[in-house]
């Protein structure tokens, strides 16, 4: 790549990134979140999000741009940031990062339950899962334990592997694959 490429490509990648924190703060003001951990988590998602839309969005066969996939997924996505740490409301600060709030289940149950049906709801599907799978990831970073499963390492590899199956897109069904 030449000089130039690498200089658009630089400005691109900064104003990605300034978008993506103008669009948290205002997605943080309109959930009256405070929290930095809170902040965190939902900057990273909405970058993974904006990722995801612009690495996997096929661009020939796509009725939506990434902008409108982007607009479309944005708020699902900032849900799945969120969902792991509804454990903390539910079950104390002594039960958070259980598995079950920690593992891919909320989302395949959302696969299985929407994700197929239309395109608009296999959008929102994939938005929450983003997001929850961009939460995974960053607790490998910064917390990696995951309650009743012993070892760092051990955390860390659920973390993945769950973050990972949480980027798995939804199929829309059609009636071939009805009748099949």
């Amino acid at each position: 790549m030449n000089r130039n490429k690498w200089i658009k490509a630089a400005i691109a990648i900064v104003l990605a990134f300034a978008i993506a924190v103008i669009i948290n703060q205002i997605v943080l003001k309109l959930f009256g979140q405070k929290s930095a951990d809170r902040a965190e988590h939902s900057l990273v998602g909405i970058v993974f999000v904006m990722a995801y839309s612009y690495i996997f969005l096929d661009k020939k066969n796509s009725h939506m741009g990434s902008a409108e996939f982007f607009l479309i997924a944005l708020i699902p996505c900032y849900l799945g940031t969120v969902f792991p740490d509804l454990d903390i409301k539910l079950l104390g600060i002594g039960g958070h990062r259980n598995p079950l709030f920690h593992s891919c289940l909320s989302y395949f149950i959302l696969f299985f339950i929407l994700g197929r049906k239309s395109n608009f709801f296999r959008i929102l599907v994939i938005g929450y899962g983003v997001g929850l799978g961009s939460h995974f990831w960053w607790d490998i970073i910064y917390y990696g334990d995951v309650r009743w499963i012993p070892g760092g390492f051990s955390d860390r590899v659920w973390l993945f592997i769950n973050g990972l199956l949480s980027f798995i897109p939804p199929r829309t069904e059609t009636k071939s694959t009805r009748n099949t």
